[in-house]
C-alpha cells in the first residue's frame, strides 16, 4: 500500500481525530491513517459533522459513521440545527471546529488530521490575493498548526487532488460526493471550476509553484512574528482597556514588522473580535512615523488610537470616557469622580497614598460647591506668571492625550481653577486663617 501523506507529522503512539466528511479527500486520508495505525500504535476517532443542508446529509453520517466501524476506530458524530444563511460558512466552520475541539478532549487526542490538499491551497491563497489578508493570510494553509494545545496536522497539503483521486480509484475506496460542490454559488467553487483550470493551461507545474510560493511566505512570516513577538514581550504595556509602547522603539523595527506588532496589540485588545483593515494600518504607520507629536485616530466600535510624544496608545473608550462627567461637592465629605476618591475635610487628612491641597478660607461660600469634572477647551489656570491655558501646560509636559482627557479639574464656587491633581496647583493667595483640605487618590479613599 503506497502511503501518500505526509507521515513527518504522524508520530507513535499519536491518538488522532480526523475529520470525516465523507467526500473523496477525507475518506483517503482515513483509509492512509488506518494503514499506519498497526505499525505506529495509533487511536483513531472519526469525528463527522453532518451541517443539515441537503437530503444526502443522513445518508452521508451513517456512511461515516459504518466506515469508522468498518475500519474499528471510535466514532462521533453531530447534526447542526438549522444554521442562518447569512454567514453560513464561517458560523458553520467555527461550530466544526467547537466540536472537533470537545471530541478531541473527550479521548485526551494530541493531534486533529484535516484532510486540505494542494488544490485546496491553491484555491485558498487565490481567493486572498482576490479579497485581501494579513501577511500570514497570504502564507496560505499551514501543514501542522497549534490550536488550544491540540496540533492540527494537514498531511495531505502537499498532495493534489489528481494524486488523492488515483489513490481512490486503485484502492477501490468508498467515499460519497456532495453535489454542492458542482454548483458555482460558493466563490470556493467558481475559483476550482473557472481560475484554476486557466491556470493548468498556463503552466501545468502551477501547483509546485504555489506550494513554492506559500513555503516562502511562511517561513518569511515565522521571521516576522518572531521579531513582532519579541517587542510584544519586552515592549508592550498593557492596563484595563489599554495596550501601549514607546513609539522610538517601536520605529526601529522594519515596517512589516511594524504591521505584525499593530495587528497583534490590537488583537490583545480586542480580544480578536475586531481587526484592522489595511487601510487603517496604513494610517497608523503614518502617524507612528510622523515628526508629529500628537495625533488620535478612530478605530472600530468604541476604539481609539492615540500618538502623545513618545507614547502610543490602543484604547477601549468606555461611555464615560465617550462624554463630559461633571461632579458638584457641596460640603465636607468623601466623593467619587470616575476612578478616583476627592476626600474634603477641614482636618488635613492621611495622604500617605494621595495628593492634597489645602485651601485658606474666612467664608466657605467662595469655595462650596466645588466642581470637578473633565478639561475643557479653553481651561486657563493661574501662575506665578499669569494665566495659562491647561493645553500649553500639558504640551510643555508632554502629557500623553488620553491622561489630559481623563486627568480631573477642580474648581471652586466662583468656577476658578484650583487644581489638576498631580499636575498643577493654582496661584492662589492665602484670604483667611481657616484651612480645608482636598484629598486626591485613585481607587480609594485617602
Amino acid at each position: 500500500m503506497k502511503i501518500i501523506l505526509n507521515k513527518a507529522l504522524i508520530s507513535k503512539n499519536d491518538v488522532i481525530v480526523v475529520a470525516v466528511s465523507g467526500g473523496i479527500d477525507s475518506m483517503v486520508l482515513l483509509d492512509q491513517l488506518n494503514h499506519l495505525k498497526t505499525s505506529m500504535k495509533l487511536k483513531i476517532i472519526v469525528a463527522h459533522v453532518n451541517h443539515g443542508k441537503r437530503i444526502a446529509s443522513n445518508d452521508e453520517y451513517e456512511f461515516v459513521k459504518q466506515s469508522a466501524l468498518r475500519y474499528q476506530n471510535e466514532f462521533e458524530g453531530t447534526t447542526f440545527e438549522k444554521l442562518p444563511k447569512s454567514n453560513f460558512h464561517t458560523i458553520a466552520r467555527s461550530k466544526r471546529y467547537e466540536f472537533f475541539r470537545s471530541v478531541c478532549e473527550k479521548y485526551q487526542a494530541n493531534k486533529l488530521a484535516l484532510a486540505h490538499h494542494l488544490d485546496d491551497q491553491v484555491e485558498t491563497v487565490m481567493m486572498r490575493l482576490v479579497r485581501g489578508t494579513s501577511f500570514k493570510g497570504y502564507a496560505g494553509i499551514h501543514e501542522s498548526v497549534e490550536m488550544d494545545h491540540i496540533q492540527i496536522i494537514r498531511p495531505l497539503l502537499n498532495i493534489s487532488k489528481e494524486t488523492i483521486e488515483s489513490y481512490q480509484q486503485v484502492n477501490h475506496i468508498d467515499y460519497r460526493h456532495d453535489s454542492s460542490n458542482d454548483l458555482d454559488d460558493y466563490t470556493r467553487n467558481r475559483f476550482r471550476h473557472h481560475v484554476l483550470p486557466t491556470l493548468e493551461k498556463e503552466n501545468k507545474e502551477y501547483r509546485s509553484k504555489f506550494m513554492q510560493f506559500t513555503n516562502y511566505m511562511q517561513e518569511a512570516n515565522t521571521f516576522v512574528e518572531q521579531m513582532s513577538d519579541a517587542f510584544i514581550t519586552s515592549s508592550l504595556k498593557k492596563g484595563t482597556d489599554m495596550i501601549s509602547f514607546s513609539v522610538g522603539e517601536f520605529n526601529t523595527k522594519p515596517r512589516i514588522v511594524k504591521r505584525d506588532i499593530l495587528k497583534k496589540s490590537f488583537d490583545l485588545l480586542t480580544q480578536n473580535t475586531s481587526e484592522l483593515s489595511y487601510k487603517q494600518m496604513n494610517q497608523l504607520l503614518i502617524i507612528l512615523e510622523s515628526e508629529k507629536p500628537n495625533a488620535k485616530m478612530k478605530l472600530l466600535n468604541t476604539y481609539i488610537a492615540i500618538k502623545s510624544y513618545d507614547t502610543f496608545q490602543f484604547l477601549k473608550q468606555t461611555p464615560k470616557e465617550n462624554g463630559s462627567e461633571i461632579l458638584q461637592i457641596p460640603c465636607e465629605g468623601v466623593w467619587q469622580f470616575r476612578d478616583g476618591i476627592f476626600t474634603i475635610s477641614k482636618a488635613k487628612p492621611n495622604i500617605n497614598s494621595g495628593i492634597c491641597l489645602d485651601l485658606w478660607y474666612n467664608n466657605l461660600d467662595f469655595i462650596f460647591p466645588i466642581t470637578v469634572r473633565n478639561r475643557m477647551d479653553g481651561d486657563k489656570i493661574i501662575t506665578a506668571s499669569g494665566s495659562k491655558k491647561l493645553k500649553d501646560l500639558f504640551i510643555d509636559l508632554k502629557l500623553p492625550m488620553n491622561e489630559r482627557n481623563s486627568l480631573p479639574v477642580v474648581l471652586d464656587a466662583s468656577g476658578n481653577i484650583l487644581w489638576v491633581p498631580s499636575i498643577k496647583i493654582a496661584n492662589i493667595t492665602k484670604n483667611g486663617d481657616k484651612v480645608i483640605y482636598i484629598a486626591y487618590r485613585r481607587g480609594t479613599s485617602c
